[in-house]
């Protein structure tokens, strides 16, 4: 076991925990001391599109520090999200699965820096990397950009409540779609018969769905543009269909059928999409067999022998 290895490894695991560390004192001080939502969002908000854009430089650069911008950009990514887990758990009412995904990705995240670094230091080219850059910026970029700006957030939701609202006025029910609420959370409230039923809100839309989708089919360099949109056709439009009638779905289940809205939403409404998001990633994988090269690498950069891979393979060796 080298020194340097173990240089590699505090460096990641350490920059990681201190970035959480921090973000906990960041989320402590804005909303629990201060219970300053907005000023916490604007802030959390630069390291947020910093990362993606400085992402989005290291994608299209031919630099030869491109690698360096590129791990720049991942951990400074890290950092906005270092900020989230607590928020994610008191959003969710104690809901501690997102927490704990976030958290994990932090680590994730300076592990994909790592490895861009390594990158730099082999003069490597590794494709998936580039796709991966690639793919986070243009997905997360415009989703966020929506998220965050509530002219294009409520327009978009509420475009979405009124699609659903036409759905279930098609199929003889009298519902109709509220106007658009700014505050902590942007949402539209539906109406059953005059009663409030649910309301909608950005999750509600599709957007995060589809902009995956988009993000990883643009971010593939040098493969056909009709293979791509091919690809495309079949996935987002899909998604934006198949969301309203989920939507629908879920009134008519609450309103109708009786069931509570939990069950609803996030039991079958869950359930669902997760099924039809396999089914949709499969037929772009079949369009797109790259797309699936790609993000399989991802999974196997852990044989790349670096000096963190070499670290732990030291301490199994030991056990």
């Amino acid at each position: 076991m080298h020194k340097k290895d173990l240089y590699y490894v505090a460096s990641l695991f350490g920059g990681a925990t201190l970035a959480i560390i921090a973000g906990h004192f960041i989320f402590i001080s804005l909303l629990v001391n201060l219970d300053n939502y907005p000023l916490f969002d604007t802030l959390t908000s630069i390291p947020l599109f910093m990362g993606l854009i400085v992402l989005g430089i290291g994608f299209f650069s031919n630099h030869e520090k491109k690698h360096l911008i590129t791990a720049a950009g991942w951990i400074i990514f890290a950092l906005y999200w270092a900020t989230q887990p607590e928020f994610l758990y008191y959003k969710e009412d104690g809901d501690i699965v997102n927490a704990v995904f976030c958290v994990v990705g932090i680590y994730f995240l300076f592990y994909i820096a790592y490895h861009e670094y390594l990158s730099h230091i082999k003069g490597e080219e590794l494709k998936p990397l580039t796709f991966l850059a690639g793919s986070a910026f243009i997905s997360g970029f415009f989703y966020f950009l929506i998220g965050k700006l509530p002219i294009f957030a409520g327009s978009l939701i509420k475009v979405v409540a009124d699609q659903t609202v036409w759905v279930m006025r098609a199929i003889g029910y009298n519902v109709r779609a509220g106007a658009v609420i700014h505050g902590e959370t942007i949402t539209v409230p539906v109406y059953f018969n005059g009663n409030h039923s649910v309301q909608l809100i950005l999750a509600c839309t599709g957007l995060q769905s589809m902009m995956i989708f988009i993000g990883v089919i643009v971010a593939l360099r040098g493969v056909d543009w009709r293979r791509r949109f091919r690809a495309f056709m079949v996935t987002v439009p899909v998604i934006y269909v198949l969301n309203i009638i989920r939507n629908a779905g879920v009134i008519y289940g609450v309103e109708v059928l009786h069931q509570t809205f939990y069950f609803m939403h996030n039991v079958v409404g869950k359930i669902g999409s997760l099924l039809a998001l396999i089914v949709l990633a499969y037929l772009a994988f079949n369009i797109l067999p790259e797309l699936y090269d790609y993000i399989y690498a991802i999974f196997e950069l852990p044989k790349r022998r670096g000096p963190v891979e070499r670290f732990f393979r030291g301490v199994m060796r030991k056990k």
